[in-house]
């Protein structure tokens, strides 16, 4: 794997916190950094999917406002 190495600042409690977790885990700070990062890309990437596809199932329906969804809702 091609790596490169960055500084990152964090609050000290956060950084203890990291650490006490990632010892728990039995793996290193930077492979909790890099699990973190890798599961947040993953989570926004399927967050965005879902959104694409709302997004084309309501302009197939003629959905064309948030108020329109909301209004859908408030009618269920």
């Amino acid at each position: 794997m091609n790596s490169q190495t960055f500084n990152l600042s964090l609050p000290k409690q956060l950084v203890q916190a990291m650490d006490e977790q990632a010892k728990r885990d039995f793996s290193s700070r930077s492979d909790f950094v890099r699990k973190a990062i890798v599961n947040q890309l993953r989570a926004e990437q399927a967050m965005s999917a879902v959104l694409d596809q709302a997004n084309r199932k309501g302009a197939q329906a003629g959905i064309s406002s948030e108020q329109q969804v909301y209004d859908i809702i408030d009618a269920v």
